[in-house]
């Protein structure tokens, strides 16, 4: 038997904090704090949106959600990601894109440690040129790192 996915979609809600009934839920696989607009109205880094979320950090609790496979904090204020990221061994796919001062690679021990990990969707955040092969060299070469917008809308799609 196939587990159930259980999806919860909080996008564009004007959040500043992820809700603590989110973290009670153990079996949710699907989590979307982002916004809903990011892949249709380009350039993202433009994008004012005035639904978005502002949550500035995800706590710890994160870790709770271990059987999440799909995280979305796109077009939020995050700076950086708590070591419990570390504990979603299930996630294949993150997308942090339009956190302008989240410090990519800062947080690449981190994100390192995620062994499911199929797609990284890293668009407008805090990382210069030079960095870029730095990013790209830290992951295994099956990982997609999405850095453009045209592929953020393919893998949107």
């Amino acid at each position: 038997m196939t587990p159930r996915e259980v999806k919860v979609d909080l996008s564009g809600q004007h959040l500043k904090e992820i809700p603590d009934s989110v973290y009670q839920n153990s079996e949710i696989t699907y989590l979307d704090l982002g916004s809903n607009y990011v892949a249709f109205y380009p350039p993202l880094s433009a994008l004012v949106d005035s639904n978005s979320n502002n949550i500035s950090f995800l706590s710890e609790q994160i870790g709770k959600l271990t059987n999440l496979k799909t995280l979305v904090v796109n077009t939020n204020k995050l700076t950086t990601l708590p070591n419990a990221i570390t504990k979603l061994i299930n996630l294949e796919v993150l997308d942090l894109s339009i956190n302008k001062d989240l410090d990519i690679v800062q947080q690449l021990d981190k994100l390192k440690q995620l062994p499911n990990l199929k797609v990284l969707k890293i668009v407008g955040v805090k990382m210069t040129k030079d960095q870029v092969t730095k990013v790209k060299s830290a992951f295994r070469p099956e990982i997609k790192i999405v850095l453009t917008i045209p592929e953020y809308i393919e893998a949107s799609q």
